[in-house]
């Protein structure tokens, strides 16, 4: 079950670049020390901090690691969501936030899907089995709608699928409110009791006519009139985006503020007396009313950066300028990064920069199975545990907004797992958390559980509770930090433990949304002046990546694929297809009499890669399709068929980006495509 290259023991980086092992407790020491002295000669705010997505495989981790920075008195704590879709926190927080659930995944009548492919993602639909979910629905009678480039197998099950030009998402949504506003298939009581900026929004959206965005989007106006009135008529629905319109238009915050905007005027939300299915189970159950908690500041609070106006966001603190604040001298600049669960070496935008950048710190200290780019380069790699050597826990969290927020439950399910397997025999491996947890005690300062802070999903409580304090005088178990994450559970942790492959915890009265407050007041915001702004620019400008088309006849787009993406590349379940090849039409390949398997140059204005060519006319013609944080460094580009390619060496940071989370255009990305020949066993075929 182990990969044969895992890391069993950590690392140090010696000066000429070779690394030698080195026991986890002298590594921590020598850490601790090297952080003192940036921290004597630079101050607090030299330390950063960047969480990838695989620190969700140890429960305690974020909490401890972000406890960590908060009390060493550094402030910037970067993660892998302002590369994904920080748009849906930022929206979420100038549209406000209906205090009970959405429909969504409750007998849903519609679905809309858009740039999403919920097989791959195992997002925008509830846990399970994505394909059952689909086919239990259409048995119903649900209607199932997609709007994405590609006509992948997701889309084909479809009820109907509109596959448009890439970078039109924002006028495809503002065509759609348009056409439900001008028929009045709104829910119009809903909207009177609940809404404000109507007028505004209606106004914004006037000029996205039918023909008009079917002109942009190379669509048929038709069909853009036919989903807005399936979606408008259901009396039950949601609608949900993936990376895709994020990644793709530069527009992330004002796209995800119209897919709220488009759920909110069809009322699509739990109303008063209507029960909550997924009331929480390893989490207090809030008390849900039917009641819209009004807007609350979305950005421009917190650490500002050095680059572009960029202050923290409910989606986080932009990524994009990570590498600019360790390059740059002066106040501020960052001398030490931690890296919790994640590989900015190849993950964050514009490589060249970011390798540039992890290659001046003074201190990089990583925690990886694998010596992924980002290990390589950095000082110390503290070998870690894997997902089936400690203890996990998964419950029904309370699914406020939790269609927007990718995935819920359809069912009150709540999961407690011992450590299964020991680590291998003689290996010098411990828990990511512990790290943070050992650094502390040696620096002597207080780590509590923090809650989650490089994202918000939902309004401030009314009552903010100090952190619980973790026992810092002994060694605490990983079952002694969940117990205290849990102890305010709805279902007892000792009881969710006596089911060792989980169970459903159904309440013993249901859970009601209860009817508004009396005297309650706010409403959501449907004409942020900001978002009626940023719509009328998007309106005048046709194509978002028009300053990096020049001379480019190609549209790099980003897709899925079954492997996990950079943090975690393991063979075992790649299905015999490693790396990420270029995917593309098969009238483009002819033309450039490419064949599959072939090598390509793929190049932007800022770098090019090689990748391998593979057929997929699922695409449209005119656009390659490539998975994400695949690849290595460029020394280790003569690999490409075994590790694939890179395509944040495409990217720039500061070229074409959003102007609230700093995300960079990262897809709909002009290219050119080339092919290369090139000789020797590391570009042969595989045998």
């Amino acid at each position: 079950m182990y990969d044969p290259a895992r890391e069993l023991f950590s690392t140090r980086r010696m000066p000429d670049g070779s690394r030698v092992r080195i026991g986890v407790d002298d590594a921590i020491d020598e850490i601790v020390a090297k952080l003192r002295d940036v921290i004597a000669r630079h101050g607090p705010d030299s330390v950063a901090m960047y969480v990838g997505t695989a620190s969700s495989k140890s429960v305690p981790l974020i909490p401890l690691s972000d406890s960590f920075l908060e009390a060493i008195g550094a402030t910037r704590g970067w993660s892998a969501n302002t590369l994904d879709q920080p748009g849906k926190q930022i929206a979420h927080g100038l549209h406000g936030y209906w205090m009970a659930p959405s429909q969504s995944f409750d007998n849903p009548e519609v679905i809309l899907w858009i740039g999403i492919n919920p097989a791959m993602t195992y997002t925008g639909l509830p846990c399970g089995s994505p394909k059952v979910f689909m086919r239990d629905q259409l048995r119903k009678g649900t209607r199932i709608i997609m709007i994405d480039p590609r006509a992948h197998d997701t889309a084909r099950r479809c009820t109907m699928h509109i596959q448009p030009r890439p970078g039109h998402d924002v006028a495809i949504m503002a065509g759609l409110i348009r056409i439900i506003l001008s028929e009045k298939l709104h829910d119009q009581a809903f909207v009177a009791e609940n809404v404000e900026g109507l007028d505004a929004l209606r106004a914004a959206v006037e000029p996205f006519t039918p023909a008009l965005v079917a002109e942009r989007a190379d669509i048929a106006a038709e069909d853009l009139v036919k989903v807005a009135r399936i979606f408008a008529q259901a009396k039950r629905g949601y609608v949900v985006a993936g990376t895709g319109p994020s990644m793709g238009t530069a527009q992330g915050t004002l796209f995800e503020y119209l897919v709220l905007a488009l759920d909110t005027i069809c009322g699509h939300y739990l109303r008063a007396g209507e029960e909550v299915i997924t009331p929480g189970t390893l989490e207090p159950v809030p008390a849900f009313k039917a009641q819209a908690h009004g807007p609350i500041q979305a950005f421009g609070y917190g650490p500002r950066l050095r680059f572009r106006g960029f202050t923290d966001t409910l989606g986080g603190l932009p990524v994009s300028a990570m590498a600019e604040e360790i390059l740059t001298p002066g106040e501020g600049q960052v001398r030490a990064l931690f890296v919790v669960g994640g590989n900015p070496a190849t993950a964050v935008t514009d490589q060249l920069q970011m390798l540039e950048a992890l290659g001046s710190l003074e201190l990089l200290v990583t925690t990886d199975i694998q010596m992924s780019a980002t290990a390589k380069l950095s000082h110390y790699n503290i070998a870690p545990t894997m997902h089936l050597e400690t203890a996990a826990i998964r419950g029904d969290k309370p699914p406020t907004g939790y269609a927007n927020s990718y995935a819920g439950s359809l069912a009150p399910f709540a999961h407690y797992t011992p450590a299964l397997v020991e680590p291998p025999p003689g290996s010098d491996v411990i828990e990511e958390w512990e790290l943070y947890y050992r650094m502390a005690q040696r620096m002597g300062v207080q780590l509590r559980l923090n809650p989650m802070r490089y994202y918000t999903t939902s309004p401030p409580p009314k009552i903010r509770r100090e952190p619980p304090a973790i026992d810092m005088t002994g060694a605490p178990t990983t079952d002694d930090i969940i117990a205290l994450m849990t102890a305010r559970a709805r279902i007892p942790l000792d009881e969710v433990k006596r089911h060792p492959s989980g169970a459903l915890f159904p309440p013993d009265t249901p859970v009601i949304v209860q009817p508004k407050d009396a005297g309650w007041t706010e409403k959501f915001d449907l004409g942020n002046p900001l978002m009626m702004r940023d719509l009328a620019e998007a309106f005048e400008t046709i194509d978002v990546a028009r300053d990096l088309a020049e001379g480019h006849a190609f549209r790099l787009m980003c897709r899925r694929q079954h492997q996990l993406n950079s943090s975690l590349q393991i063979p075992a379940v790649d299905r015999g297809k490693p790396g990420n090849p270029a995917y593309m039409h098969s009238t483009d390949m002819a033309r450039l009499g490419i064949a599959d398997g072939d090598l390509v140059e793929i190049s932007s204005s800022r770098s090019a890669i090689p990748a391998v060519a593979m057929t997929d006319d699922e695409l449209r013609p005119g656009t390659v399709s490539m998975a994400q944080c695949f690849g290595d460094t460029p020394e280790f580009d003569d690999r490409v068929r075994e590790i694939g390619s890179c395509t944040n060496r495409l990217l720039w940071n500061d070229r074409v980006y959003e102007r609230y989370s700093g995300q960079p255009l990262m897809s709909n990305v002009p290219v050119n495509v080339k092919p290369i020949i090139k000789t020797g066993p590391a570009y042969a075929e595989p045998v």
